[in-house]
């Protein structure tokens, strides 16, 4: 490559972020607990899809769910369960700063405040990676825990 030509840097990793109670524990997530939280977010403008709505993501209902919303240009995917032993959410096709975006307001809105977290990846689940606490609660210190787990694949 010359100095005149532009560089162009590799993508940001992409990839699926599951977050979870910690074991033995309950955020007590429901799918109208989740709506009324993700309504207070952003309005009518998100949509949470059941069984009734059908999808491309298969059937749903009242305790699996799958959802879609878009912030501040960014494009929310996941699918969330209130199923005990099965809790949690999914966030799809998401970067660190995506999954961190949202992992601070499902702290915020949808953990109890004595509540735990654990997440993973699928990257990391492939490679092997037990689940990691999560013990930040900011949008910096998330994005920086979720790199560095990244960078260890």
């Amino acid at each position: 490559m010359t100095p005149d030509q532009p560089e162009f840097p590799f993508p940001e990793t992409s990839t699926l972020f599951v977050f979870t109670p910690t074991p033995t524990t309950t955020w007590n997530l429901t799918l109208d607990i989740f709506t009324q939280a993700l309504r207070r977010r952003e309005g009518e403008e998100a949509f949470v899809h059941t069984k009734a709505d059908g999808g491309a993501y298969g059937p749903s209902d009242e305790n699996d769910w799958w959802f879609d919303f878009t912030a501040s240009g960014t494009t929310y995917e996941g699918i969330g369960s209130g199923v005990s032993g099965d809790e949690g959410l999914s966030l799809r096709n998401a970067t660190a700063g995506a999954a961190a975006e949202f992992a601070a307001w499902m702290i915020q809105e949808l953990v109890p405040a004595n509540g735990r977290v654990d997440f993973n990846t699928r990257a990391g689940m492939e490679a092997g990676l037990s689940d990691e606490v999560l013990t930040e609660r900011t949008v910096p210190g998330l994005e920086a825990v979720f790199r560095e787990h990244l960078s260890d694949l």
